[in-house]
């Protein structure tokens, strides 16, 4: 006596049969198999877009680090540029001092004289 359902012609205790259970079973591992493949094959993408994408990031940085380190000698060569200038103005500076230093020694030196040959004219009047 058989008490599984009927369903369009098709006894239930069909699916335990070898004929139905050894396909069903090399289907349910081919796709097991097949999950792990794709799941395999995707991580293995992903990683390697992750290590395209980083190399890219990692090359962008040193490029930036490049400019930005190349910018900093620039504005350093800038800067001491600014600084001689101003250091050959300040040099310029000084040399008009010295001589306009030197030209005031010459009077003070003309006028002691001029004082002296004053005193000595006055000195001898006076007597």
């Amino acid at each position: 006596m058989s008490f599984y359902v009927r369903v369009d012609g098709f006894h239930m205790d069909n699916l335990l049969s070898p004929q139905f259970l050894g396909p069903a079973l090399v289907a349910l591992i081919t796709a097991a198999g097949s999950y792990f493949i794709i799941i395999q094959k995707t991580r293995n993408e992903l990683a390697e877009q992750t290590k395209r994408a980083l190399d890219a990031f990692r090359e962008k940085a040193e490029v930036a680090e490049a400019n930005e380190r190349l910018a900093f000698r620039a504005e350093q060569r800038a800067e001491m540029q600014e600084l001689r200038q101003k250091i050959q103005l300040c040099e310029t500076d000084k040399g008009d001092m010295i001589v306009k230093l030197a030209g005031a020694q010459a009077k003070i030196t003309i006028l002691e004289a001029r004082v002296g040959l004053l005193e000595n004219g006055l000195s001898g009047h006076c007597q």
